[in-house]
């Protein structure tokens, strides 16, 4: 049986994959990916790194990089992350992404999903908060289809909020953008505030 183990091409281009996230702000796994296969010319296709090989090649880089400046960036991003979600509290906010994992860097920003039947709603609650947000559509991937939804972008002191609004029903639905892989890993805000009174 053949080894699972990553070649070490495999593993450079995760390293670069995860430099390009933490020194240069590209946000995340999928647009390290495509970035990384520009820079190759189209070449080494089927050597690019998957998004689990970019996060630990990630966490390695921050752990030896970042330790310092990491950690109060994750607390600022943490604390904005509960900030937001106590203000959207009534449309189901769920914490994703690197704020949640542990690899968000300065050019991080925290990513909500939303669930509501009710997105029109949510456009006008928003608007008298006082809060500055855009809005905008995205493609994803939800249980398989390809669907628009609206996003929602959000200036927060503390940093940027980028909020995917989902309909309810989706809430069972691993949502993801349509070029990631892998399932998403999701906290409501009671989790949320567990990781940021945490060691």
């Amino acid at each position: 049986m053949a080894s699972r183990k990553p070649s070490a091409s495999r593993q450079h281009l995760a390293y670069l994959a995860a430099r390009l996230m933490a020194e240069d702000g590209v946000p995340d796994c999928a647009s390290a990916r495509r970035k990384l296969a520009r820079q190759l010319g189209g070449g080494q296709q089927r050597d690019l790194p998957d998004d689990r090989e970019i996060t630990a090649a990630l966490r390695s880089f921050q752990a030896l990089y970042q330790a310092d400046s990491q950690h109060m960036v994750l607390q600022r991003l943490r604390s904005t992350a509960v900030q937001a979600m106590e203000m959207l509290a009534p449309y189901d906010p769920w914490l994703v992404g690197g704020v949640l994992n542990g690899t968000a860097g300065p050019h991080s920003e925290v990513q909500l999903q939303l669930f509501t039947d009710h997105d029109k709603e949510l456009q006008m609650f928003l608007l008298g908060q006082g809060v500055p947000c855009r809005f905008r559509e995205r493609r994803v991937d939800v249980a398989g289809r390809q669907a628009q939804i609206p996003v929602v972008d959000l200036d927060f002191p503390g940093g940027q909020v980028e909020a995917s609004v989902f309909s309810a029903q989706d809430l069972r639905a691993a949502a993801r953008p349509v070029a990631a892989s892998g399932p998403l890993t999701r906290a409501r805000l009671d989790k949320v505030r567990e990781l940021l009174l945490g060691p």
